[in-house]
């Protein structure tokens, strides 16, 4: 008998092995395709660990460079310029080390005087008004001995200057003067404020604001010129403007019933100055004051403005 056409169809037995042939290589795919995926999704979990623990270290380490990188200015102790004597002349300090946080503007620097403490910014308006009211009588407290005069040049109002960080950098080029040319503070000073830009204006260049400070013919010119060029101390700024806001002008706002820290605050013996800004009377009678009637200070009299 034969098979006919069957002879050539393969039997039930070799059907059977084909079967479990192809089976056994799903069986095998499917195992290397789960193999495969348990890989990837493995990696990308510990790529999802790494991105996490990436973005968790940048702030931490900001945080870490915002405490470290910078330098306090010499004859900048407490974060300002403490003038005092006929001169005005900033008393002397070494410069800080890497992050080193200013003294406390607490203590009086000079026994007798009374100890003024100014919180400014160069860009702020009110600190002009201020200035241009009061800037005879602090220099007549001064350079009679009865008062020290803590100069504190924060960049408070950074933000308001078309995106150039003026008062910061106003600021930093008053810490290049006082480490580089102590004499020249109180000059710049004053010529920041005759000088004054607009809020909401770019402001003069670093450029512009060395040829400024160049008219006072200062002490070092070129360490003074290539300070500001540099912004060397626009760190410092930062910092310095950080530690005022959250320590010493909020205290002493909330001690006064204020709403809030702003520029100029003026802290007399420790206590804030909440008068008029632009009326040197008022200024006078609250220095005499705070300086108590048996004090030194108190016998020198203070100009009209």
């Amino acid at each position: 008998m034969t098979t006919g056409a069957h002879g050539n169809r393969p039997t039930r037995n070799q059907q059977r092995e084909a079967a479990r042939a192809k089976a056994k290589e799903l069986r095998e795919s499917t195992a290397k395709k789960d193999k495969r995926k348990r890989w990837v999704t493995q990696v990308l979990i510990v790529a999802g660990v790494l991105v996490v623990a990436a973005i968790i270290a940048i702030p931490i380490t900001q945080a870490a460079n915002s405490a470290k990188g910078f330098v306090r200015p010499a004859n900048m102790a407490t974060n300002g310029a403490i003038l005092a004597g006929a001169n005005m002349t900033p008393l002397t300090s070494p410069a800080g080390d890497d992050g080193s946080a200013g003294l406390p503007t607490t203590d009086a620097p000079v026994k007798g005087a009374v100890n003024i403490v100014l919180y400014e910014d160069y860009l702020c308006p009110a600190c002009k008004a201020f200035d241009d009211a009061n800037a005879a009588t602090l220099e007549t407290l001064v350079k009679s001995g009865a008062a020290t005069l803590n100069v504190q040049p924060i960049g408070m109002l950074w933000q308001k200057s078309a995106g150039t960080e003026y008062s910061r950098r106003a600021a930093s080029a008053a810490a290049c003067v006082a480490n580089f040319s102590p004499n020249s503070f109180w000059a710049v000073n004053q010529l920041f404020y005759a000088n004054q830009p607009a809020e909401g204006t770019a402001g003069p260049t670093d450029a512009q604001i060395r040829d400024l400070v160049n008219t006072v013919a200062p002490q070092n010119q070129a360490d003074v010129d290539s300070c500001i060029m540099d912004k060397k101390f626009v760190p410092w700024v930062k910092a310095a403007t950080d530690a005022a806001l959250s320590g010493p002008m909020t205290a002493a706002a909330k001690a006064a019933g204020q709403s809030g820290a702003g520029t100029p605050t003026v802290l007399v013996n420790g206590q804030m100055y909440t008068g008029s800004i632009t009326d040197p009377k008022v200024f006078s009678a609250f220095v005499l004051k705070a300086a108590g009637s048996s004090s030194t200070s108190a016998t020198a009299t203070p100009a009209a403005g």
